[in-house]
């Protein structure tokens, strides 16, 4: 359900609404994360939720950035180009490993998958519209919570369907089918936000 808001939907976050919106797009996108890496790791546990928690190595990584932020603190340049280099191979990782699973998809989840993307986008569209207004937030910013929402689903979400066992073959055919969708919808989608 995760949708794509970091390497998919910043890029057109400030294709379409330039450094002013890219404010926004990155707060949609920790958001997100901040969600993904804790509900989403509790959601999927098998067992106690607190313990799965407990051993997510991103609510560890999420803390100490924040700490970090807070503090205006540095990381020292050899931590710094570590951290950096690791980070460098997990988007590539990512996507061998969803690639591995898509080599196996069969018609029936190709089908399925498109059913849900098709069916995903208006309603988080439509739900993203109807909380920032809610919330009473700017046409800016309602924009681009809509526009991030409606981002194909996160390989994130393999990864946990993966980690969790639980048939992580569909949930490769959801985000090849709504990444393949975005080449449609979204140019739509972005005349009539911007």
């Amino acid at each position: 359900m995760y949708p794509n808001t970091g390497n998919m939907g910043l890029p057109v976050v400030l294709y379409a609404f330039g450094s002013a919106g890219f404010a926004y797009g990155i707060t949609v996108m920790v958001t997100v994360s901040l969600f993904q890496f804790t509900l989403g790791a509790v959601l999927n546990s098998q067992g106690n939720p607190l313990k799965t928690l407990v051993k997510t190595p991103t609510v560890y990584a999420i803390a100490i950035s924040m700490a970090l932020l807070l503090t205006d603190t540095a990381l020292p340049p050899w931590l710094a180009n570590t951290v950096d280099l690791m980070s460098g191979f997990t988007v590539p990782l990512m996507l061998i490993t969803l690639g591995v699973s898509l080599a196996s998809i069969q018609v029936k989840n190709l089908r399925s998958g498109l059913g849900f993307s098709l069916v995903r986008v208006p309603l988080a569209a439509g739900v993203a519209w109807l909380i920032a207004g809610w919330v009473g937030l700017p046409p800016l910013a309602q924009s681009i919570l809509v526009l991030q929402m409606c981002m194909p689903v996160a390989v994130f979400n393999y990864l946990f369907a993966q980690r969790a066992q639980r048939e992580p073959v569909y949930v490769a055919s959801l985000v090849f089918c709504s990444t393949l969708l975005a080449l449609f919808y979204l140019p739509v989608l972005l005349a009539l936000l911007m």
